[in-house]
């Protein structure tokens, strides 16, 4: 095996390990906090600045209600959160069987990181695509009222 492929596979195995923890912090964030109580210390920013409701708003609430169960309480809450949530349910996944999985005997470590790459981006773009659009249309708008 050469320095360059036990390099990519041992800096793949540290980012694995990385998102997973990560994505594990946003699951035990939605367990500590109720999604009835409304105590999540993290408000939608947007919302309170113009009072209008975003895609993104009650996403903690959602994630909350996720994790206990209650699907129809999370879609009440966002009808996105479901979708996102499974998106970091699956990563989460992925991220803890790509660490445990790469081994020194793994010998497809470059087309593995590119199909990687490849398809989280594509299940990012499936997961977000609502708050994406969302923000695309408000830079759209802030740029047509700058022009004017």
């Amino acid at each position: 095996m050469s320095n360059s492929q036990y390099s990519a596979k041992q800096n793949y195995k540290i980012i694995n390990l990385s998102l997973a923890g990560i994505i594990l912090c946003i699951f035990i964030y939605s367990a500590l906090f109720s999604p009835k109580e409304c105590n999540h210390p993290i408000p939608s920013f947007y919302t309170q600045i113009t009072n209008e409701i975003s895609p993104s708003t009650g996403l903690s609430r959602s994630f909350s209600a996720i994790v206990r169960g209650n699907l129809q309480q999370a879609l009440a809450f966002n009808p996105f959160g479901l979708q996102i949530f499974l998106f970091f349910a699956f990563q989460f996944i992925f991220r803890i069987l790509s660490f445990s999985l790469i081994n020194d005997k793994f010998q497809l470590i470059k087309p593995t990181i590119l199909m990687d790459i490849i398809l989280s981006l594509i299940g990012f773009y499936l997961a977000f695509r609502p708050l994406i659009l969302f923000t695309l249309k408000l830079f759209q708008k802030s740029i047509v009222n700058y022009g004017s």
